[in-house]
C-alpha cells in the first residue's frame, strides 16, 4: 500500500512537470513562422477522439484530444484525454511535418457487457511517446496525420502499450 501511494505522489510530480512545461511552451515567444496557428478533427484507431493540435513555433506544438479507447469492443471501454508535446524534426517540406513528442492519457472505464463488472471503478493513466507524420494539402486547410503513441501505463501496474496507432484529420485555421 505504501508504494501504490508512493507511485501516486511520484505520478503527480510528473504531471506537474508536463503541465508546467506546456504553460511555459504557451508563453515563449514566437519568433519562428508556423505552419499554421491550430488545427481541429478527429483521430481514428483504437481511441476514437476529437482533436486539436495547435502550434507555437515552426518546430513546436501541443495536441490535445478527448475520447474513446476500444470503443467498438464489450469490455474495457475507458473515456481518455490527452496531452502531449510535439517537437516537429523539420521545417515544412512539402507538406510534410514528422514529430516526436512526450505526453500523458489519463481515463476512467465505464459500462462492461458483464452486470457485476459495471459497478467497478478503474483508471488510466500513462505516460506516452508519439511519433507522428501530419501532412499538409497544398493549398488546402486539411492536414492528414498518421501517428503511433506507445503508452507505458502506471495505475495498478506499470505495464508497456504499443497498440496505439491511429490516422486522422484536421481543419487548418491560421
Amino acid at each position: 500500500m505504501h508504494m501504490r501511494h508512493l507511485f501516486h505522489r511520484s505520478s503527480i510530480r510528473y504531471a506537474a512537470v508536463a503541465f508546467l512545461s506546456a504553460v511555459l511552451a504557451m508563453s515563449a515567444p514566437r519568433t519562428e513562422a508556423r505552419p499554421y496557428d491550430y488545427s481541429l478533427g478527429i483521430r481514428l484507431g483504437n481511441c476514437f477522439a476529437a482533436e486539436g493540435k495547435f502550434f507555437f513555433s515552426m518546430s513546436s506544438a501541443v495536441d490535445i484530444s478527448f475520447g474513446l479507447v476500444n470503443p467498438f469492443t464489450p469490455h474495457h471501454q475507458f473515456m481518455l484525454v490527452t496531452g502531449a508535446y510535439n517537437l516537429h524534426l523539420s521545417g515544412n517540406t512539402s507538406g510534410l511535418l514528422p514529430y516526436i513528442g512526450a505526453g500523458i492519457s489519463l481515463g476512467t472505464e465505464f459500462g462492461d457487457r458483464d452486470k457485476a463488472l459495471r459497478t467497478r471503478k478503474r483508471f488510466f493513466m500513462s505516460a506516452d511517446i508519439p511519433l507522428g507524420l501530419d501532412y499538409k494539402l497544398p493549398g488546402s486547410p486539411v492536414v492528414f496525420c498518421l501517428e503511433w503513441s506507445p503508452k507505458i501505463g502506471f495505475i495498478d501496474k506499470v505495464r508497456f502499450i504499443p497498440h496505439s496507432i491511429s490516422v486522422g484529420f484536421r481543419y487548418t485555421f491560421n
